[in-house]
């Protein structure tokens, strides 16, 4: 998520864990979403190679992971920041490959939220002395958006409605934007547990299209799944009242959709 200067009271965002994907890049101009500042701004809607929607991985949150193990096998990536571990969403095989793109739409009904936000980003504030929340309080947060972001046309999807208020599909980015909120607070305390409890393994998943052409994941990781159903009583319930359970099984059966990716990958290259 962008962080920078807020333009209201000279407060700043509150400093909270993002990965690098979140993290401002040199050519962005980040400010509030206002009315005022931004009646006018259109979103360009359309899957595009120059808006990075053709890309073969997706960063995923686990406050997303009941829609998106439906449709995207879900491996976890070791990084050098906390919490230590990321989600990736396998979108294809080849570089710059998505699978669940045709022609300028996505075919998947959930796209990973980090793709879905488009232009825009969660600010934190801090308390008017310049201090953290206090503890339990979440801080206060404002949708910002990339104004030199280049899905921002004349002819997209209005933010705003012509006579005031929000469009439809703002009130979607802001349920997508508190999706990533909430993921990058569970998925502390999730990679933490699972650590713990030693669930992890490094995999090498194999996948043959045809026999003359294969694919190889290396360095990735997923759950253990005889540790898993050799956790004990006590563990289980430990996972189930931190709400991390489902995520958990989520990442398992998420394995499955390699198949979909699969038929999704011959069906592309017989069309061609």
């Amino acid at each position: 998520m962008a962080a920078g200067i807020l333009r209201d009271d000279n407060r700043v965002p509150d400093p909270l864990w993002e990965p690098d994907f979140f993290k401002r890049r040199s050519h962005m101009t980040i400010s509030i979403l206002t009315s005022d500042q931004h009646r006018s701004v259109a979103v360009d809607t359309r899957a595009r190679p120059e808006y990075g929607d053709t890309v073969n991985r997706a960063i995923a949150l686990s406050a997303e992971f009941n829609e998106l193990h439906r449709e995207y096998p879900l491996l976890l990536r070791k990084t050098n920041e906390e919490p230590g571990f990321i989600a990736h969403a396998v979108l294809g095989f080849e570089k710059d490959e998505n699978l669940f793109v045709e022609g300028d739409r996505w075919t998947s009904t959930f796209i990973p939220a980090t793709l879905a936000r488009g232009p825009f980003s969660l600010g934190y504030i801090r308390a008017e002395d310049g201090n953290s929340s206090p503890p339990g309080i979440k801080p206060e947060m404002k949708v910002m958006i990339d104004d030199q972001h280049p899905r921002l046309r004349a002819d997209g999807q209005p933010v705003f409605l012509p006579l005031g208020g929000e469009s439809p599909y703002l009130e979607g980015i802001k349920r997508v934007l508190q999706t990533v909120d909430a993921g990058l607070r569970v998925d502390r305390l999730l990679y933490r547990e699972l650590v713990a409890m030693d669930l992890l393994e490094e995999v090498k998943i194999q996948i043959s299209v045809f026999p003359e052409l294969r694919y190889d994941f290396s360095g990735y990781h997923t759950i253990n799944q005889k540790k898993l159903a050799a956790l004990g009583s006590d563990q289980l319930l430990r996972l189930h009242r931190l709400g991390l359970l489902g995520p958990v099984f989520f990442l398992v059966s998420s394995l499955g959709n390699f198949q979909k990716l699969v038929n999704l990958k011959i069906a592309r290259l017989q069309s061609a």
